[in-house]
């Protein structure tokens, strides 16, 4: 990096933090322990804003239930649904997708239970996270389960959202197309505690993690009511968690590579050098030092906030005065008064 340009990678971010410390970079300790700083910088700069340039795009395709042939429980552990003339393992076509999935839904007829797929083996064989309690008897002679066969409705209300997704852009509105309010997750259960009394076009949704399976990565996802009664394609808008970018143009979590970039516009990257230095004092015990170089770092968030762009544009209060204008096109002199519920009156 040159001396006089604004700093761009990862090193030059680096260079500049252990240059205001005053610090030396031949210790490997002190090397790892500044970069981290310039990470924790870097996250809780976007956890504080939503900020334009972290905005990114996804769409939810919806998927229509499922009802072809019957099910029935035959295992002693009762967590197979056996199906005839089912093809749940196959590929609909032209979704790319199949009919049945892990982490579906499926109702069977004459059951108020609703039961969550864990897995799909095969076109007739899925298995289920908890117990099939439907007409579940046992034959007294061979103390063995015996099939019972009904209708049944396989559908999703759950669908996962991008795997970078940290947070919609409006916490208020899931899609700006469709209009549906997000609302949370308590509230949502409490009102739809089993979300199968009927399927139709979304009116409602809230955001729920699945939690971590083989890694620590939180699976987010979008929780519909009604379930979708058909493909739907629904878009959506939220903050990305790839904060960073290599150099190859791939984006990651963290900064790692000397070369990798923030996504932060290159104006304003110097911001997480006085956050990251004002940790730095704070963990040396420096209270002073380390309250006057976050007072820096605020005084540039602010500063960054109140840029003037089309993305950051303020919301404005617009007076609707198109129903006062066809009377003074007209040339009347009359203006409205306060018995016919209108502005006001002017007299002769």
């Amino acid at each position: 990096m040159s001396v006089t340009s604004q700093p761009t990678t990862f090193t030059d971010l680096f260079t500049d933090l252990m240059n205001r410390m005053k610090s030396e970079t031949t210790t490997t300790a002190v090397s790892d322990r500044a970069k981290r700083y310039i990470n924790m910088a870097l996250h809780d700069f976007h956890i504080q804003h939503n900020w334009w340039w972290a905005e990114r795009r996804g769409v939810v395709i919806t998927q229509a239930p499922y009802k072809v042939g019957s099910v029935s429980v035959a295992s002693a552990t009762r967590t197979t649904l056996e199906g005839t003339n089912t093809l749940w393992n196959t590929t609909a076509v032209g979704m790319g997708t199949t009919f049945a999935r892990a982490l579906g839904k499926v109702k069977i007829s004459g059951d108020d239970d609703v039961y969550i797929v864990s897995s799909v083996g095969s076109n007739t064989s899925i298995t289920t996270v908890d117990r099939v309690t439907f007409k579940a008897r046992v034959d007294s002679a061979a103390s063995t389960y015996v099939h019972v066969y009904a209708s049944y409705s396989y559908y999703e209300d759950e669908y996962a959202l991008a795997p970078d997704f940290y947070r919609l852009m409006d916490l208020r509105t899931f899609s700006d197309q469709l209009n549906i309010p997000v609302i949370p997750s308590g509230q949502f259960y409490a009102r739809y505690p089993r979300n199968s009394s009927a399927t139709g076009t979304p009116q409602v949704c809230t955001i729920i993690e699945v939690g971590p399976a083989s890694t620590v990565t939180l699976r987010p996802r979008v929780l519909f009511h009604p379930a979708p009664d058909k493909v739907i394609t629904i878009p959506y808008r939220y903050q990305t968690t790839y904060l960073a970018v290599s150099s190859g143009g791939t984006g990651q979590v963290n900064l790692s590579a000397d070369t990798d970039e923030p996504i932060v516009p290159l104006r304003y990257r110097h911001v997480l050098i006085p956050y990251a230095a004002s940790v730095w004092y704070r963990d040396l015990k420096n209270d002073e030092r380390s309250q006057e170089s976050y007072s820096e770092y605020t005084d540039l968030v602010k500063r960054i906030a109140g840029d003037t762009n089309p993305q950051q544009d303020r919301p404005r209060l617009v007076p609707a005065r198109m129903r006062f204008q066809p009377l003074t096109r007209l040339g009347s002199r009359r203006r409205f008064d306060t018995e016919s519920k209108a502005f006001d009156e002017m007299r002769e």
